[in-house]
């Protein structure tokens, strides 16, 4: 009786996939294991130096240098809304070696707000871990009749779209801010963008704008001064900067809770081991005294994730999150 060649042929076929799959495995460990040899480690960061997004970069970076034994550089590349920076990293060599300052809510903006993107913004990103999470102070101009945040919102009742607020541009996290209050308290506000926080945070000066939901340290010395009036911050707790501003649980607006948060990604195919090696080292760096205590000193908080799994999975929430919340506000997909 004649016997089919199959049945071998598909046993050969399986150890020869099992020996590939073994060898690189293998491969990606020794990777890991040498990682990163005498190349640099490059941080790009979809902003201009000087601000926020960049501190954190470099102080990471400062560390990570230190604790690797290794070159950490961090190089600037803004424009696009962090679709530049964004793209460059996503179409690097996935070996580790250039990583991406990536925050939750503007990837997810970025990823709502556009119908064609030069990457893929979730397969083309291997999330590593989060790393900073920061509350938003809830200002308003001297001018506007509201000392608390639930007279805000009975003066924005009363007053429907009347209540101008500024922000750093379509889709930035201060704009999602003032969205997401807007839905949670039932208020018409209208939405003013600016290229960037400090130029709305001159006009919110000048009268020109009513409010702001800004990071605390924008509006800081406006606040100090008595120039602008801060009614709320949008975390868990008080700010040491800001210790007589009352939380928005305190306020009697316990919905409003807002946080914008701040990690790092790789390339997409990165190799796990590669992604495990730099989520370690990165959540080390975080947990060291001295950076802990140069965040908080700028209302940061330090919020590693577990691993990378769970700021994929975080962040896969987030883009769900952050596109019902552009459909809610009516804002069209470009």
């Amino acid at each position: 009786m004649h016997r089919s060649p199959f049945p071998s042929l598909v046993k050969s076929l399986s150890r020869t996939l099992a020996v590939a799959g073994a060898l690189l495995a293998a491969s990606a460990t020794a990777l890991a294991q040498g990682f990163p040899g005498d190349r640099p480690i490059r941080i790009v960061v979809p902003y201009t130096a000087g601000g926020s997004s960049d501190f954190i970069a470099r102080t990471v970076a400062t560390k990570l240098a230190e604790n690797m034994k290794a070159s950490v550089v961090v190089e600037n590349r803004p424009g696009g809304n962090t679709v530049i920076a964004a793209d460059h990293v996503a179409k690097s060599e996935p070996d580790g070696h250039t990583l991406l300052l990536i925050g939750e809510l503007t990837h997810s903006s970025i990823t709502a707000l556009n119908k064609q993107l030069p990457f893929d913004p979730v397969n083309d990103l291997a999330p590593i871990t989060n790393a900073i999470e920061s509350p938003l102070v809830v200002v308003v101009h001297p001018g506007v009749p509201a000392k608390t945040l639930q007279e805000l919102v009975a003066y924005a009742k009363a007053h429907p779209g009347e209540v101008r607020y500024g922000s750093a541009g379509i889709g930035n996290t201060l704009h999602l801010g003032g969205e997401v209050f807007a839905s949670v308290t039932g208020v018409k506000l209208t939405h003013v963008p600016y290229k960037g926080a400090s130029q709305a945070v001159v006009d919110l000066v000048g009268g020109q704008i009513q409010a702001m939901f800004d990071l605390p340290q924008t509006p800081l010395p406006h606040i100090q001064s008595g120039k602008l009036r801060a009614l709320a911050v949008t975390g868990a707790a008080r700010l040491a900067m800001l210790p007589d501003v009352p939380t928005t649980a305190e306020a009697g607006v316990p919905a409003y809770r807002f946080a914008t948060r701040v990690g790092f990604a790789a390339p997409g195919r990165t190799p796990q081991p590669v992604l495990d090696r730099l989520h370690a080292e990165i959540v080390k760096v975080l947990a060291q005294p001295e950076v802990r205590e140069a965040f908080e000193q700028r209302a940061m908080f330090v919020a590693a994730s577990e691993s990378p799994a769970a700021f994929r999975k975080s962040m896969l929430a987030e883009m769900e999150r952050v596109k019902k919340v552009i459909r809610d506000a009516g804002i069209e997909p470009q």
